[in-house]
């Protein structure tokens, strides 16, 4: 070999020490998007990151220390959605949020599958941080449902609160999971979800002071 093609041979660098762990986890985020929770083995991982198993074993401890750390990103990535304007009136924060919500769940439908389907590692003994993103993401609602009621029948630290802002998640669920199957009975998905937002605003606006 010649000078002259010595110095045309490309020259292969290895990734940073510092860059290892964003690059695995953003492999593993290809392979989450890509083939579903399923599909995130260590092996498919390394392969996407073109890197050894041991890589991701030495960064993740296991596929379950995986997921996990894919489940948190995830409610992370939700609860970034669920921020609205401070400068909105309680009923458009709500609804913006309530938006945010399915927003993620259809652009990310793998992710919202992740940390809501049956066998989700939220609820895995090391998930503790994806639950904390978890309770995160959840407290949005909650806030918003709190400042909804002028009766004050919600008040901050009312249990009431947690009540109504779990009834209004059950309800955003269920049209997302009906959204997901494609099993609705209406034509238009996005009206119906606005419609149900409205009867949810109604139903909080209409709670009355508890009673002893």
């Amino acid at each position: 070999m010649n000078a002259r093609q010595s110095q045309q041979t490309p020259t292969r660098h290895r990734t940073a020490s510092d860059q290892v762990a964003p690059a695995l986890l953003q492999a593993a985020q290809t392979v989450l998007d890509r083939d579903g929770q399923r599909g995130v083995t260590i092996r498919a991982v390394a392969r996407e990151a073109a890197v050894a198993p041991m890589s991701v074993y030495n960064r993740f401890g296991s596929r379950d220390g995986l997921l996990v750390v894919l489940a948190g990103r995830a409610f992370a990535e939700l609860a970034g959605s669920l921020v609205a304007p401070a400068d909105l009136t309680p009923e458009q924060r709500f609804r913006q949020i309530c938006c945010g919500y399915r927003t993620f769940a259809l652009t990310h439908p793998e992710r919202y599958a992740l940390i809501f389907s049956i066998g989700s590692p939220v609820k895995l003994p090391e998930s503790q941080e994806a639950s904390d993103r978890g309770n995160e993401a959840f407290g949005y609602l909650v806030d918003a449902v709190e400042d909804l009621n002028p009766s004050h029948a919600i008040s901050r630290g009312n249990r009431n609160a947690t009540e109504a802002a779990q009834i209004v998640w059950n309800a955003l669920h269920g049209a997302i999971t009906i959204e997901h199957a494609n099993i609705g009975r209406t034509d238009n998905p996005s009206d119906t979800y606005e419609h149900m937002i409205t009867l949810l605003l109604r139903g909080l606006r209409d709670i009355d002071e508890p009673t002893d």
